[in-house]
C-alpha cells in the first residue's frame, strides 16, 4: 500500500473520531477538498461519505457560487441568443417589406427562402434587391446563396 494512500486512510479515520456533528461535517469537507487535490476522486469516495460532503457549509457555498456563475452565463447567453434572434427577424421583416414594396405580394416559398437566411445573407441580400429588376432575380440570388 503506498504511503500518501495511508496517510489518507489515517486521516479519515481521525475524521471518523470527531464527535460533534458540525465540526465533523466541516473537517470532513475540508479534508475531502484538500485530498481533491493530490488523489484520486473514487479513493476520496471511498473513504469519505459523499453525503457529508453536501451537507457541508463550505460544500454548500461552492455549490452555491456555481449556481451563481451558472445562472449569469445562462443570462449571458440568453440576451446574445435574444439580440441574434431579434436582429434575424427585423432583417427579415424589412427585406419582406422592401420586396413588397418593389415587387408587390411576395409569395410563401420565397419568403421561407429569406427566413432561412443567417444574419450576414439578409445583410447581402438588403444590398443586393437595390440591383434587382424582377422578383425572380430574388429566387435566383436565393439559390445561389443558400446551402
Amino acid at each position: 500500500m503506498q504511503v500518501p494512500k495511508r496517510l489518507l486512510e489515517q486521516v479519515a479515520a481521525a475524521v471518523d473520531r470527531i464527535e460533534e456533528p458540525l465540526a465533523f461535517t466541516n473537517i470532513s469537507a475540508c479534508t475531502q477538498l484538500l485530498a481533491g487535490l493530490r488523489f484520486d476522486q473514487r479513493l476520496i469516495g471511498e473513504l469519505f461519505p459523499e453525503e457529508v460532503m453536501q451537507e457541508s457549509v463550505i460544500y454548500q457555498k461552492i455549490i452555491q457560487k456555481g449556481h451563481q456563475l451558472g445562472l449569469l452565463e445562462g443570462k449571458r447567453e440568453g440576451k446574445l441568443e435574444g439580440k441574434r434572434e431579434g436582429k434575424q427577424e427585423e432583417g427579415y421583416s424589412i427585406i419582406i417589406r422592401q420586396l413588397t414594396r418593389r415587387f408587390g405580394s411576395v409569395d410563401d416559398q420565397l419568403q421561407q427562402g429569406i427566413q432561412k437566411l443567417s444574419i450576414t445573407q439578409l445583410e447581402e441580400l438588403s444590398e443586393a434587391l437595390l440591383d434587382f429588376e424582377t422578383v425572380s432575380d430574388v429566387a435566383v440570388w436565393l439559390a445561389e446563396h443558400q446551402q
